[in-house]
């Protein structure tokens, strides 16, 4: 987004060049003729000479040093001054109102800015790239000044002007987001985004942000998942990848089975960062038989000093505790349990000992164990067996292997948001 800090210093920038450029006719002035001096080329185009009649021309110049001195107050005097003469030629009100509407810029004033371009536009004496330099000057100030609905109507003048610069149409759709208008928005973001892509360029950050919150506040969810997932594709932070996965969870119809393995793609493409996310993933864990992998996310969540501490610690340690002691007498029979488990014509018990190894600590041995176990076949949940070994693979660094596996998996969208993990799993192994 634009900063306003940005832009005000943009507005008191074209403040200073109009104060500068749109009084040279002023300053021409021979300082005596009573039959008024002639502009000078460059600050109008008229085809009969304009005159300043010496008299207004005085209190111009003053007005104008003044407003390169910055001394706003005693300007705006002189200018009020100049105001208050009587029979003023169409001329002189065309290079008062550009020195008041030059006041007005750099004085942040958005109406007398805009009426002082309305005043200055009159006649034939504004350059249209005058015209549209005043234009984004306005824009600037009602944008500064929060008044969005007017910043869009000046912005839409400025374009109809012919103005050019690509930040007005980013102003512009900013402008309406900021007054709540979200179609609106999203409609004239999708277009900025898309000019921006057709001319081989990368589109912002904040514009992507932007266009997925519009989209999510029009209740349109898959266009702003697909938003966000450009988002994570061209910025992959941890904080996006976050927001894509709390999409995933608040899935109304995700499977419960699933919850577990969208446990274990935000612990790799995100991180966990709630007590909840450690307890609950731990929990789920050890439910599905792996007590390892349960006490290693405890132990993570101690590490990060998010567990042990509030009102649930005694809770906690209980838990750790128990699975502590689980793991121990997994230990204690493992290598019993493998031998029974090869022994078995389906390859589920071979998989889930090979899974518990790499949270033992005895990765290679586990991987080839799951790997052994998903070649005899596994009969029920054979997609989530697989999902299980992406998560194995991408934690050992084997990317190859994981996009390999997750191959077999495209396209499957049983249980319910199987089709969104494989998809970002895959997405986030092909980044660097």
């Amino acid at each position: 987004m634009i900063r306003s800090d940005k832009l005000l210093r943009g507005a008191l920038a074209i403040g200073a060049v109009l104060a500068s450029t749109l009084a040279q006719p002023v300053l021409a002035q021979s300082g005596g003729g009573s039959a008024g001096t002639a502009a000078p080329t460059g600050a109008a185009s008229a085809p009969a000479a304009p005159t300043v009649r010496p008299e207004i021309g005085a209190v111009l110049i003053d007005a104008q040093r003044l407003l390169g001195d910055k001394q706003y107050k005693d300007a705006g005097a002189k200018l009020a001054a100049a105001q208050a003469m009587a029979d003023k030629t169409p001329y002189e009100l065309h290079i008062l109102a550009r020195l008041t509407g030059a006041l007005a810029a750099a004085t942040g004033d958005a109406d007398l800015a805009a009426q002082q371009h309305e005043l200055a536009s009159q006649g034939p004496w504004m350059k249209d790239a005058d015209k549209i330099t005043s234009l984004q000057a306005v824009v600037s100030l009602y944008y500064n000044a929060k008044n969005y609905a007017k910043a869009v109507e000046w912005i839409d003048r400025y374009l109809q002007a012919g103005g050019t610069e690509p930040m007005m149409g980013n102003l512009r759709a900013q402008s309406f987001y900021l007054k709540g208008d979200y179609p609106a928005a999203a409609k004239a973001l999708e277009l900025e985004v898309g000019k921006v892509t057709a001319a081989g360029k990368l589109p912002t950050e904040v514009q992507f942000k932007l266009l997925a919150d519009a989209q999510r506040r029009t209740k349109d969810e898959a266009g702003s998942t697909r938003t966000v997932e450009l988002l994570v594709r061209h910025y992959p932070s941890k904080a996006n990848w976050g927001t894509l996965v709390q999409r995933l969870w608040a899935k109304p119809s995700l499977a419960v089975r699933l919850q577990l393995d969208v446990f274990r793609l935000q612990q790799a493409v995100a991180g966990l960062s709630e007590a909840s996310d450690f307890t609950e993933m731990a929990e789920l864990a050890l439910q599905a038989g792996s007590a390892a992998e349960a006490l290693k996310v405890m132990e993570q969540g101690y590490a990060a000093g998010v567990l042990g501490t509030g009102d649930k610690v005694a809770e906690q340690q209980r838990f750790k505790d128990k699975v502590t002691k689980l793991v121990a007498e997994d230990r204690a029979t493992l290598e019993k349990d493998l031998t029974n488990a090869k022994k078995a014509a389906d390859g589920t018990a071979m998989f889930n000992y090979g899974f518990n190894m790499v949270y033992l600590g005895l990765a290679e041995r586990g991987v080839a164990q799951m790997e052994q176990g998903l070649a005899k076949g596994i009969a029920r949940n054979g997609d989530l067996a697989k999902l299980r070994m992406v998560a194995v693979y991408a934690q050992l660094g084997q990317r190859d292997k994981a996009k390999q596996v997750l191959a077999a998996l495209s396209g499957k969208t049983d249980p319910v948001g199987l089709d969104d993990t494989v998809r970002y799993w895959t997405l986030f192994l092909n980044q660097p």
